[in-house]
């Protein structure tokens, strides 16, 4: 029997594959980092910017201090994805790292549906609701301090940002801590490498929770 032309057409447009559709870009992560000064959240958010970059990242990262550097109130805006970047500000978090009372209160808000809040519970003791938020409340500054140095608990946070947002390189970030740290206290430089790894773990382990 002869094909018709519908037929024809019919076969002609089953053999057309459609295009394949690009992955989109993952949306541009969004990173808060606040604490009292001298906690060093400024130190942290500065070096996840860094390894972002190291990793193929665009990053931004705007620090704020307050009116007293030690003991007064420090802040920093960082973020990352493969977009550009327009404006540096975090408005929409996708993690809040709150390491004292006062941050907690300040920061908060920019929590949305999705966000990651970790809190020091060491210095947080009570958190509010936040539904559709994921809480890790862990006792940062005396899980460094039992590790050998307190003042090293920004690397615990900077360890548990980068395992958060999947940037664990492992080489990489002790590469970043080495050359940052290691020529200005190298007495303690073995010290912040295990409580980077440390920070790496549990930021792995929240993000898969």
């Amino acid at each position: 029997m002869a094909k018709t032309k519908t037929d024809a057409k019919k076969k002609s447009t089953k053999a057309k594959k459609p295009a394949k559709k690009r992955p989109a870009a993952e949306p541009t992560k969004e990173i808060l980092l606040a604490g009292s000064g001298g906690q060093g959240v400024i130190l942290a958010g500065k070096m996840l910017a860094q390894a972002a970059v190291s990793e193929g990242f665009n990053a931004t990262y705007i620090p704020s201090y307050g009116a007293e550097v030690r003991g007064g109130t420090a802040n920093c805006h960082i973020k990352i994805g493969h977009r550009p970047i327009g404006s540096p500000i975090v408005e929409d978090a996708t993690i809040v790292v709150a390491m004292n009372e006062p941050s907690y209160r300040a920061f908060s808000p920019l929590l949305r549906k999705g966000s990651t809040l970790v809190v020091n519970s060491s210095m947080v003791p009570k958190v509010g609701k936040h539904p559709g938020v994921k809480v890790v409340a862990l006792e940062l500054t005396k899980i460094a301090s039992d590790m050998g140095s307190l003042r090293s608990a920004n690397m615990l946070v900077f360890g548990l940002c980068a395992g958060l947002l999947g940037i664990s390189n492992r080489e990489l970030l002790a590469g970043l801590l080495n050359n940052t740290l290691g020529k200005k206290n190298p007495a303690l430089l073995d010290t912040n490498l295990n409580i980077l790894a440390k920070g790496v773990d549990l930021g792995e382990q929240a993000a898969n929770s």
